[in-house]
């Protein structure tokens, strides 16, 4: 009787073990995705208010449209303002092309969409968004779409 007692205590601590360790994952997971999305989040509004003292500026290159025919990496000192969600080689902004640009958001919100890029840029209405991730499921790519850019795609 002893032999399986023992059995049974070390299938409950062995259980019990894993438990833990996957909540403790799963919380990780969750804390580093809440700081990418944060730091990307950081990022667009850097690049918004940059779009918008360009917009403004007389000896700024404007559009018909009024507002900067293309994004700079020159106007950040610093550092370029990343996607945090993306890889590091993607490529850095994507403008919106011909049939795009009455819209405010891109076709496709995710990283496979168009070329890829951190970020969608639509010259005419001065529109920058972050694009995210593929996700198991498109609810909860666009979800976390609307979270980054803080506006709905539909």
């Amino acid at each position: 009787m002893r032999p399986l007692r023992f059995c049974i205590d070390l299938l409950v601590i062995t259980s019990a073990t894993t438990a833990l360790l996957v909540a403790l994952w799963m919380y990780e997971s969750d804390l580093t995705e809440k700081t990418a999305i944060e730091s990307t989040q950081a990022s667009l509004s850097q690049l918004k208010a940059e779009i918008g003292i360009r917009s403004v500026l007389s000896e700024s290159t404007l559009n018909e449209f009024g507002h900067p025919p293309t994004v700079e990496r020159e106007w950040f000192l610093d550092a370029d303002p990343l996607n945090a969600l993306a890889s590091e080689r993607a490529p850095w902004i994507e403008w919106a092309l011909a049939g795009e640009l009455s819209r405010d958001h891109p076709r496709d919100p995710t990283f496979r969409g168009g070329r890829g890029a951190m970020f969608w840029y639509n010259p005419r209405l001065g529109v920058i968004r972050a694009r995210v991730p593929e996700s198991a499921s498109d609810d909860a790519a666009i979800a976390m779409y609307e979270a980054v850019n803080g506006d709905s795609w539909r």
